[in-house]
């Protein structure tokens, strides 16, 4: 009854001091490729999925003849270390990137994927299916593609980036280039964050102040502030049509009476959602905000709805409604005119925004 016991012991020892070894052995081939695999495949879908990849804006002035494009990968998948669920991710991504843009048809190049890798006198040579000028001339006509996106992927510690290049299929000129670059850490995957920007606002509501003349017992008004912002927006890999901003707010009257003073600050939380059927016409998020305003010796919440639309590269535009709920306010003292007026109300919410 002892020695199965003893055997099953003994091997079980060995087992352990024989582990390490072959894991190290393992890891030889199968770590390059296999387990940097989930970092590599967040960091370049964040990259990808940024606002800032492959805008309109950037496409739109190319030759209007260019319509037909394909997909070329010119770089060296094996050498970037980069697995082939990952190689295949950003060309879809890129593909679908192209296609919602609106600008240009995508065709599939099956010969684009042809590359072949060799060693001779122990150097190791990469041909692909045009290795020539001319050869690419001869590829675009037998495809029927008026230009191709040359792309190469790499990464470089905490850096992902993708280059670009477009080439006229007619005669090999070089029609746009662009390099893309995004720093994702290890915490940032953790937590699941997919991109963090920063936004610079300028904007305006139309609330209304009121004041009564205490002589004749009509009111004075004031139409309107213009609010100065700071806004955090992130996405998180949950939904990525979904954002979250948080945002501080500095609003004040500029309309060049001593009879108001409004001013004060707007602590605001949003949620901004994606309007894929919208994506046709032009890129349309709707947002949803509540925030905290305090002015004037009062304090009052703010709510807020309406649309965002994309403005230049980097920009947006926000046209919507607020509604601030009619509180008392403390305006300086003005002989003739009571100390104590109201203001809140709904109107307009617009805003002009950039990001960073």
């Amino acid at each position: 009854m002892n020695s199965p016991t003893l055997f099953q012991q003994l091997s079980l020892i060995i087992s352990l001091l024989l582990l390490p070894s072959l894991a190290c052995a393992d890891n030889k081939t199968e770590l390059p490729l296999s387990s940097p695999a989930p970092s590599l495949y967040t960091g370049f879908g964040q990259l990808l999925d940024d606002d800032k990849t492959l805008v309109l804006e950037e496409l739109i002035d190319l030759d209007s003849n260019i319509r037909r494009v394909a997909l070329y990968h010119n770089g060296d998948r094996l050498h970037r270390q980069i697995p082939k669920q990952v190689h295949l991710m950003i060309e879809n991504k890129l593909m679908h990137r192209i296609m919602d843009s609106g600008r240009f048809e995508v065709i599939q190049c099956i010969e684009c994927r042809t590359t072949q890798v060799a060693m001779r006198a122990d150097k190791l040579e990469i041909s692909h299916a045009a290795e020539s000028n001319q050869a690419l001339r001869a590829l675009a006509k037998h495809v029927r593609a008026d230009a191709f996106i040359f792309w190469n992927a790499s990464v470089h510690e905490d850096k992902f980036t993708i280059n670009l290049r477009m080439v006229d299929g007619r005669n090999n000129q070089l029609l746009w280039l662009k390099e893309y670059s995004k720093i994702t850490t290890r915490e940032q995957e953790e937590q699941g964050f997919d991109a963090v920007n920063y936004e610079l606002t300028v904007g305006a509501w139309g609330i209304d102040g009121s004041r009564k003349n205490l002589t004749d017992g009509s009111s004075e008004e004031v139409n309107g502030v213009t609010v100065f912002g700071l806004r955090r927006r992130e996405t998180t890999s949950i939904d990525d049509s979904l954002e979250y901003t948080l945002a501080i707010e500095y609003f004040r009257n500029f309309s060049g009476t001593d009879l108001f003073n409004v001013s004060g600050i707007n602590l605001e939380g949003r949620i901004i959602a994606d309007i894929p059927s919208m994506d046709e016409l032009i890129d349309t998020r709707v947002y949803l905000g509540m925030g905290q305003a305090f002015f004037n010796d009062s304090n009052s919440l703010i709510f807020r709805f309406g649309f965002e639309f994309p403005f230049f590269s980097d920009g947006f535009m926000d046209f919507g409604v607020t509604y601030l709920p009619e509180v008392d306010a403390r305006w300086d003292k003005k002989d003739g005119y009571e100390e104590v007026g109201k203001f809140g109300g709904s109107s307009y919410d617009l805003t002009l925004g950039v990001r960073f």
